[in-house]
């Protein structure tokens, strides 16, 4: 998008790398090598533990059963889907309720589409299975949606395991005042640990330069969520303090101009008698 600050940040690191400062120069080297970096990995869901199942083992654990919270625990790993190819990127990206519809910096994963070696079957057809242009099966992605994350959502990144990356984001769509302000949004394998600690870096100093660019970034909250009613409060408590404030200014006011106003009386009182 011409225009958005990535976009600006590239063409001054082309144009102009001379008077570019030192962390707009980093910015954009970790921007070009996470777009490299981005072009595939894979998507996986939240991890979900079946918890009747675990529950259910272990109560039969405890009346000699053979079932066990370990055996639960194994199966709803085995049910979780297989995770989706994608692309990882950074880009500017436009929105409404953001930055008054100026472009900002977006996170996004992109689900790339999959195409299996084996040909397709009478059969495949009959039940329903996609088949590619090219002849072959077209497996079923575990995630057929884009996802898309702004850069100042993002909160912390965490790795684990040996080669996955875990972003944790502001929860701006929760309803629940008891709940946790922040949310896991990815959960994104890479080929090694070297590349996942290379984007996990790229993506730290984006966001950490993001905030230096812009601390305060325009939004509307989502009407049904906490942060919208906590952001009206505020609001609203700002207003009622001001208005103290203008009401407080003007009895001030209205008293010394009182105050004022009797002076002058009784000096005009004490010229007269003197008159006299």
């Amino acid at each position: 998008m011409v225009g958005g600050p990535l976009f600006t940040l590239r063409l001054w690191g082309l144009f102009c790398p001379c008077i570019q400062k030192d962390e707009d120069k980093s910015a954009r080297q970790s921007l070009m090598q996470l777009n490299e970096l981005g072009g595939r990995v894979d998507w996986h869901t939240s991890p979900k533990r079946n918890v009747g199942a675990v529950a259910t083992g272990f109560v039969q654990s405890l009346f000699g059963g053979r079932s066990s919270s370990t055996t639960s625990i194994s199966q709803s790993h085995t049910d979780e889907k297989p995770p989706t190819p994608a692309q990882l990127r950074l880009v500017d990206a436009t929105k409404d309720s953001i930055n008054w519809g100026e472009p900002y910096p977006e996170l996004q994963l992109i689900p790339l589409p999959q195409t299996s070696q084996q040909q397709p079957q009478p059969d495949d057809a009959v039940a329903g299975g996609p088949v590619s242009p090219l002849g072959g099966l077209m497996k079923q992605n575990a995630m057929s949606y884009q996802l898309d994350i702004p850069l100042h959502h993002i909160v912390k990144i965490e790795s684990i395991e040996p080669t996955m990356l875990v972003i944790i984001t502001k929860d701006v769509h929760s309803t629940n005042e008891n709940a946790p302000t922040e949310k896991e949004a990815a959960r994104i394998s890479f080929p090694s640990s070297d590349t996942r600690d290379a984007v996990s870096l790229d993506l730290k100093v984006l966001v950490e330069w993001n905030k230096q660019r812009q601390p305060e970034i325009e939004e509307d909250m989502p009407a049904t969520g906490i942060r919208q009613r906590a952001q009206k409060a505020a609001h609203f408590a700002k207003r009622e303090i001001e208005m103290r404030e203008k009401k407080r200014e003007r009895e001030k006011r209205k008293s010394q101009h009182m105050q004022g106003g009797a002076g002058l009386k009784y000096t005009a009182m004490a010229m007269a008698n003197q008159s006299k």
